[in-house]
């Protein structure tokens, strides 16, 4: 994570603010009357060139093994169905020669079924999960470096933002395939507030930010205990939790890391104690779901689609999540999404949550495998347009893809995705050693301090004691 005082990172970047004008320029419709190609639902998002490791021959033949977390929809799917269903299918197209094997891997448990793959040499060959996990496998030596499927133009860009290198690279080579951005912030159901006769408190300035008090009070506008409704779900049941904690303490002016990732500096930030102790008082006031330490990412998203809470953190995937729902039956209506950003006490600011990367090839004493598994990995983000429509992913070299169009909410994103010079960025920490067992460090002590076994300070002090364990053991 970062913090206020430090030197803005992205000022250099080549991802997001790339992205943003891309984005703006194709939906403000600044491309001279031209309508671009991927305003096309079967164009593909375009690089800088071609890259195809090594030579591929078609009429070879392989067989590949792709674990993946259940992440993007398609109309009428379940997360992530439409891997096998529709990715494989157009991948067999064009290599019909190079079977690859599925398999849906559950959040609950993924780190420990990898780490053991990893220590039993039964990795797959492709792992389709963010790097906030698999960066952590490259630094045990078990990823195979992606520099020679990736552009030189695309990669020179790529290697001098040490920003965006901290998420995608171990050791100075990129492990992760760099072809996808997402920002992550709150979306909320407006409708819930205009039934309450409360959406004037929501944020109305430009940018839609809010103070923790003008955050409190739309809450309290729409929690209704006899109900079950509230206007946030807190959770600590598992890792995934930490995004929430952590994108509001980056919010709230803390500095979580040092420079260098040795050291987690969140109890020398009286920020960070002050954004837990807001949520404990969000929790003490009856304003978020009760019990959050027995609920978990799963259940918050949950209750947002049945409409018992008023907002959750939400990457763009989420609007399609909403507008599928409301087709199928899974999300109760009316559901009027919109997005808004993380409180934060310095008015007209907030922190952005940007990431960038996704997807893994494991190393294998077989390099036909290697190969193909690059190629299919390269060919999934840059010359499909299904990786992007699933998970609403942006691609920083190409266009705006076909489905931001016609949404003033993905507008929004596009838009709030240019404060990456002035705001905070939320540094996700990727890549440190042993980042997987800081987050499953994490949510008891937020556990505890919901049960009032520990004060707001005592947790981050806990929490800060944990992670700097963590990062002493795998620096010795």
């Amino acid at each position: 994570m970062t913090h206020s005082s430090r030197k803005q990172p992205f000022k250099r970047t080549w991802g997001p603010l790339l992205l943003a004008m891309t984005m703006m320029v194709s939906i403000v419709g600044c491309s001279g009357g031209t309508k671009s190609a991927s305003s096309s639902p079967s164009a593909s998002p375009s690089t800088s060139s071609s890259a195809k490791p090594g030579e591929l021959n078609k009429d070879e033949k392989a067989e590949l093994t792709l674990w993946a977390t259940p992440s993007g929809t398609l109309p009428g799917q379940q997360a992530g169905d439409w891997i096998k269903s529709d990715l494989i299918k157009e991948w067999n197209k064009e290599y019909p020669n190079v079977k690859v094997n599925v398999e849906i891997v559950p959040f609950e448990g993924i780190n420990e079924k990898v780490t053991t793959a990893i220590a039993s040499k039964t990795t797959p060959d492709i792992l389709l999960d963010y790097p906030g996990r698999t960066l952590a496998y490259g630094q045990m030596g078990a990823l195979a470096p992606l520099d020679d499927v990736i552009p030189p133009a695309d990669l020179e860009k790529i290697k001098k933002n040490p920003d965006v290198m901290k998420m995608v690279s171990v050791k100075g080579n990129i492990v992760t395939m760099p072809y996808s951005t997402t920002l992550v912030a709150l979306i909320l159901n407006k409708s819930l507030w205009k039934e309450a006769g409360a959406e004037n408190l929501l944020p109305k300035d430009e940018f839609r930010t809010w103070t923790p008090e003008e955050f409190k009070a739309a809450l309290k506008a729409v929690a209704n205990k006899d109900k079950g409704v509230y206007g946030l779900t807190a959770f600590a049941l598992n890792e995934q939790g930490d995004q929430l904690y952590y994108n509001t303490m980056t919010a709230f002016g803390a500095k979580l890391y040092n420079d260098d990732y040795t050291k987690y500096t969140a109890a020398d930030s009286p920020e960070a104690e002050q954004a837990l102790a807001f949520f404990q008082s969000l929790l003490d006031e009856g304003l978020i779901t009760p019990h959050p330490e027995t609920i978990s990412s799963v259940n918050a998203l949950d209750y947002y689609k049945q409409k018992k809470n008023g907002m959750v953190v939400g990457a763009a995937a989420h609007a399609e999540i909403v507008k599928s729902g409301l087709k199928d039956g899974s999300v109760v209506g009316p559901h009027e999404y919109m997005y808004v950003n993380y409180p934060s006490p310095k008015k007209g600011q907030s922190a952005l949550k940007m990431e960038t990367g996704f997807g893994v090839v494991f190393k294998k004493n077989d390099a036909q495998k290697e190969k193909w598994a690059k190629r299919f990995l390269y060919w999934m983000q840059v010359e499909n347009p299904l990786y992007s429509n699933a998970l609403k992913t942006f691609n920083p070299f190409g266009k705006a893809p076909a489905w931001t169009e016609g949404d003033p909410e993905l507008q929004f994103l596009a838009k709030l995705s240019t404060k990456a010079k002035d705001w905070p960025i939320v540094d996700p920490g990727f890549g440190i050693k042993g980042y997987p067992e800081m987050r499953a460090a994490m949510f008891p002590e937020m556990q505890k301090m919901f049960i009032k076994y520990a004060t707001p300070k005592q947790t981050i002090d806990n929490i800060s004691k944990k992670f700097n364990d963590v990062i002493k053991k795998y620096n010795k």
